[in-house]
């Protein structure tokens, strides 16, 4: 068993200490609470707080380092959040991982081989160590981080000793942006990722169209929500989508029914994708610079009162995003059928303005 401790001054603990362990029920640890103390359980460690008027004490084991890692980040990162404001917050661990390291989550990826797969489509095939906990379906969404294009060498996110993260100079700091896992071998150590490609190239497009064998990035995740079990599917999505929605039919039960809309430029965009028999593939052409016509194609379909219990996933540019999901709260069997429609772009604005934007919305709520 691994085990780490540390030792922080803190004006009222008590006031820290409270929301940290309701943060950290949203995202299903176990928390129990006392006089002065609670203990938390998640993902393989367990972290044991206890306090009192002036000092916060922290005792985090498991019996893996990278679990051991992730709950140290977590308590540090909660605790500097939730401190009261203009607070110096000094943490220094002890014992098992200290020093820094790479982030928890985080693995270094080697490009293998890059694989075309239509005009705007490239499947980049990488290499890893140690991928178990991206090999779920539950969450599809990985983190990517591109090194500048400039010959330097890449500095990766890494904790400190105070097992905060360390932001490097802005000069080598890897650009981030989410993608999708479109198969993966954790056994074999390999994942496959598809990249579309724009004309205005981003980090993830620019790097896609001048990958080599041997060209390193980072990942860091799972996150977001996958494939739920369902009597009826339904997927909804453009280009942006596409990988997902692939690796998610490829892995329903061979009896699964439903339907999957997918919009792309035309008909050289449409790629081979494995479905069970009782499900249905529908191609849509949107001519470049033509509205999206996913919104219409949700609108006609059939959405039987006394059907199967379906699941809807959908993922696309913002306007048809904002009509499907409004669609979809008027149409969707309340406490019955499940869905999950996210926006992946919106026309015309940066996708660091949008990402922002949508954080900002998500807090709002």
């Amino acid at each position: 068993m691994f085990v780490t401790r540390a030792r922080i001054a803190l004006p009222d603990p008590a006031a820290v200490v409270a929301p940290l362990c309701a943060h950290m029920v949203e995202h299903e640890a176990s928390v129990e609470t006392g006089p002065g103390e609670a203990r938390i359980a998640l993902d393989g460690a367990a972290a044991t707080l206890t306090y009192d008027a002036v000092e916060l004490g922290v005792r985090v084991e498991a019996s893996e380092l990278a679990a051991l890692r992730a709950m140290r980040f977590a308590i540090a990162s909660h605790v500097v959040e939730f401190a009261p404001a203009g607070a110096q917050i000094q943490i220094r661990w002890e014992g098992d991982g200290a020093g820094s390291s790479l982030l928890p989550d985080f693995r270094i990826l080697a490009v293998t081989a890059v694989e075309t797969l239509t005009p705007h489509m490239r499947r980049i095939h990488f290499s890893g160590e140690d991928l178990g906990r991206y090999d779920t379906l539950e969450a599809l969404h990985v983190r990517l981080f591109f090194p500048p294009a400039e010959p330097v060498e890449p500095i990766w996110p890494m904790l400190g000793e105070d097992g905060l993260p360390i932001v490097p100079p802005a000069e080598k700091r890897p650009a981030i942006r989410k993608y999708t896992i479109r198969s993966i071998d954790a056994a074999a150590g390999t994942v496959a990722i598809d990249f579309v490609l724009h004309d205005d190239a981003g980090p993830g497009s620019a790097f896609a169209n001048r990958a080599q064998p041997g060209d390193r990035i980072g990942m860091a995740g799972p996150g977001g929500r996958g494939l739920r079990s369902a009597g009826r599917y339904v997927f909804l999505a453009d280009a942006t989508g596409l990988p997902a929605v692939g690796r998610m039919l490829a892995a329903l039960p061979t009896d699964a029914t439903g339907l999957a809309i997918i919009e792309v430029d035309g008909s050289a965009e449409e790629q081979a994708l494995v479905t069970p028999a009782g499900l249905t593939l529908r191609w849509l052409h949107r001519p470049k610079g033509a509205p999206s016509r996913l919104a219409e194609a949700f609108e006609t379909l059939d959405w039987p009162a006394d059907g199967p219990d379906t699941y809807l996933w959908a993922a696309m540019e913002h306007a048809a995003f904002l009509r499907i999901r409004a669609g979809a709260r008027e149409r969707l069997r309340r406490d019955f059928d499940r869905h999950l429609i996210v926006s992946y772009w919106r026309d015309g604005m940066a996708e660091e303005q949008h990402m922002a934007e949508k954080k900002a919305a998500a807090k709002a709520a």
